[in-house]
């Protein structure tokens, strides 16, 4: 089953999925204009998975604000506020369109299908909006809720809709989720929707393992706060022990993603071409030192898989120079970088390894690894490799993303949801927190087996893992790194450390990690920040923005830990 991201523009949903029967006459169509009997709700439900999966994107990479948050991104070039979380504020309506529509889906299902059609279509409605309300509480703290989405029914309660505890939102959508599980119960495949369900081709278990592994993902959220209303624990147990009521994602075919037809700027990956005509956009977002350095340290072959080498490694030398070496571009500098790289001074460091992430929040990113001295060797280089990116946002003694990243369509480049990965590390911190009983240690190991397939890396790839200590690739040997990070498990004094930190790999380019490190403390990023805003802490915030309901969002904000509409202020979850 292929998973392709719909293009939309305002409300006209275009089906591009190749196997519709429909023509395209016959769809291109707004629900405006038509009553609702002539526009099937399976139309509009491909734009709630399609805008749902370009939100995921922007806020992962394009945008720069959880991309920097969770280290996995830099970016330097013409403007890179976010690395030092200078955040400005989030309006709700970037999220408001597939949040009206899964409404619109329930409600249209409710009187215009029957039975186990019926039961899809409402189930499907309210994952979307539970994945949904579920990470915009999760961002920002309280929100507009249980009278939200119903701004048709007039008057003040609905134009400016109280904003529910965040407590309240959660148990909304747990519930929620709990129903779609009901529903889907005895749904297999919907035929109807094999064509217009981008996600899962009309399969309602599929679904029903998405709902479920939800579930876990937004208890496990809520594991710090003690609350009996909650019951955190048992909930989590009940799932785990019951899994012909409750199943949950088990391997990668279950994943919950979104992949990109790239044949216009509307329904291709952000780092292609056709999104960003002026390839600076996508040079200049580069990936973190904390990432690269991560993966290094492990001999880890996703490393390759996302990163590549640097085009022009530096190196000690006698005399400053630009050389061609093993096939490789090779810059000398006679500067001592020892020296440099021992000294107070974190901005000026000089980084001679072939992968070269960029530091959290420098503040001047642009010089960092001798970019600011490009133009000194811009010719040589050129003249040694008239393949190397030299013009805007050029670094080439930086890492960039490797060309799949580039690319307006790539198998391995999606809108990720959720995975069988992610579930597979909830299973095991739920084992270590005691909830249930199964061993954490194989949840854990599953979960990287789990990444290492979703990569579609192989044991025994050649070139696929760095050798630091001899600056060469090696072909990658798995049983050695299974070996290697069930001694880290078993030497951690804290086992859920190596639990987080692996996860946090695992979910790269997502922004799920964020609410993980809230929470726990793990990886400990904040320990890599350089400049940042407030000096080594990152946002554990959205902040609001809504004018015309200010009342409500004064109310909301009297709840922060400060009472400030800032990144730095803790919600209840975090108090």
């Amino acid at each position: 089953m292929k998973n392709n991201i719909i293009s939309i523009a305002l409300l006209i949903f275009i089906l591009l999925v190749s196997s519709c029967s429909e023509s395209l006459d016959d769809i291109n169509i707004s629900p405006n204009t038509l009553p609702d009997t002539e526009v099937d709700i399976k139309f509009v439900l491909a734009g709630v998975i399609s805008e749902t999966a370009k939100i995921a994107t922007n806020l992962a990479y394009k945008s720069g604000d959880l991309s920097a948050a969770n280290q996995y991104l830099q970016r330097d070039f013409t403007s890179y506020e976010e690395n030092n979380y200078q955040w400005g504020a989030n309006s709700f309506s970037n999220y408001y369109e597939p949040l009206k529509d899964s409404d619109y889906i329930y409600k249209r299902a409710e009187t215009e299908k029957t039975d186990e059609v019926k039961n899809y279509y409402q189930a499907v409605a309210l994952i979307m909006k539970s994945y949904q309300f579920g990470f915009l509480t999760s961002a920002f703290g309280d929100i507009p809720y249980s009278s939200a989405l119903q701004a048709e029914k007039g008057g003040d309660e609905f134009f400016k809709p109280t904003y529910d505890s965040q407590k309240d939102v959660f148990i909304g959508v747990l519930n929620d989720l709990e129903e779609a599980n009901i529903f889907l119960k005895n749904t297999d495949i919907c035929t109807e929707a094999i064509s217009s369900d981008i996600l899962y081709a009309g399969d309602g278990q599929k679904w029903r393992k998405l709902a479920n592994s939800l579930r876990l993902r937004f208890y496990m959220r809520l594991s710090e706060k003690n609350d009996a209303d909650l019951n955190v624990s048992s909930e989590i147990a009940s799932i785990v022990n019951n899994p012909s009521e409750f199943p949950i994602m088990q391997d990668n075919s279950d994943n919950a993603f979104v992949s990109y037809v790239g044949t216009d700027s509307d329904n291709s990956w952000p780092g292609g071409a056709l999104n960003y005509s002026n390839r600076s956009e996508f040079y200049r977002r580069k990936p973190s030192s904390t990432i690269v350095n991560n993966l290094i340290d492990l001999k880890d072959p996703r490393l390759t898989k996302w990163v590549k080498p640097v085009d022009v490694q530096l190196a000690q030398g006698p005399t400053n120079q630009v050389v061609l070496e093993n096939n490789r571009v090779k810059r000398y500098i006679d500067v001592d970088i020892n020296a440099i790289n021992t000294d107070a001074n974190l901005e000026n460091d000089i980084n001679t390894n072939l992968f070269v992430g960029l530091p959290i929040a420098l503040s001047a990113p642009n010089d960092f690894n001798l970019g600011g001295t490009l133009s000194d060797v811009i010719t040589d280089i050129g003249n040694l490799d008239e393949n190397i990116y030299l013009n805007a946002a050029a670094n080439p003694h930086t890492s960039y993303l490797t060309d799949m990243y580039s690319e307006n369509t790539h198998e391995l480049v999606n809108s990720m949801l959720m995975t069988a990965a992610e579930v597979k590390f909830l299973l095991a911190e739920a084992s270590f927190r005691g909830y249930i009983s199964s061993d954490a240690y194989e949840y854990y190991k599953e979960g990287i087996e789990l990444s290492f397939n979703q990569y579609q890396i192989t044991d025994g790839e050649s070139e696929a893992v760095y050798d630091e200590a001899n600056n060469t690739l090696v072909a990658f040997n798995q049983a050695n790194y299974i070996a290697n990070v069930k001694l880290i498990y078993d030497n951690a004094s804290d086992k859920l450390e190596p639990i987080i930190h692996q996860k946090w790999i695992a979910l790269w380019l997502t922004t799920e990690s964020w609410f993980d490190f809230r929470r726990t403390g793990y990886p400990n990023l904040n320990s890599n920040i350089i400049s940042g805003t407030k000096g080594k802490q990152t946002p554990v915030r959205f902040i609001y923005t809504d004018a015309y309901n200010e009342e409500n969002m004064l109310k909301a904000i009297d709840n922060l830990q400060p009472s400030e509409n800032d990144q730095w202020s803790t919600m209840w979850l975090l108090q």
